[in-house]
């Protein structure tokens, strides 16, 4: 009953994701000839903008760690998330905490930004990208998790 609630409040299962680890290891899907490339070290920094409006807080949170364990540090500059006026409330003072524990652990790694009214997707990609600073932006959806060497192709690029 609790997890049929979960899914249809949020539709997808939330009461999976809620007992799932945050740092739960994935398989590694690269092709073989991906596997050996090599990327160099001096790479462009990358913010990442993730844009959320009434998400369960365990896929935001496991999202968020995926970066912070996936993307090397150097490159990483922030992630930025957007809030396009969640109305639960522990998307409010609760994430609020949160953030705060991660920035702990990750100085000013995380931001923010919150709507002040329902504006959009497009919208959202914009107060994202005006927030950011890095020398490249990344629009992900908040319900992702990033695997291994996700930034470097796409950094290698530019």
């Amino acid at each position: 009953p609790a997890a049929q609630a979960l899914f249809d409040q949020y539709g997808y299962n939330v009461y999976l994701s809620d007992h799932l680890p945050l740092d739960r290891s994935l398989r590694d899907t690269r092709p073989s000839r991906c596997l050996e490339k090599k990327y160099p070290h001096d790479l462009p920094t990358i913010s990442v903008i993730l844009i959320f409006m009434d998400e369960a807080t365990s896929i935001l949170l496991r999202a968020i760690t995926s970066i912070i364990n996936r993307t090397p540090s150097h490159l990483l500059k922030e992630i930025i998330l957007v809030d396009d006026y969640s109305l639960h409330e522990e998307l409010k003072g609760p994430l609020e905490e949160k953030i705060k524990r991660y920035n702990v652990k990750h100085p000013g790694l995380l931001k923010v930004v919150r709507h002040q009214r329902r504006e959009g997707l497009a919208q959202a990609r914009i107060s994202g990208w005006k927030a950011s600073s890095a020398d490249v932006v990344a629009i992900l959806d908040a319900h992702i998790e990033v695997n291994h060497e996700w930034a470097e192709p796409i950094l290698s690029r530019i």
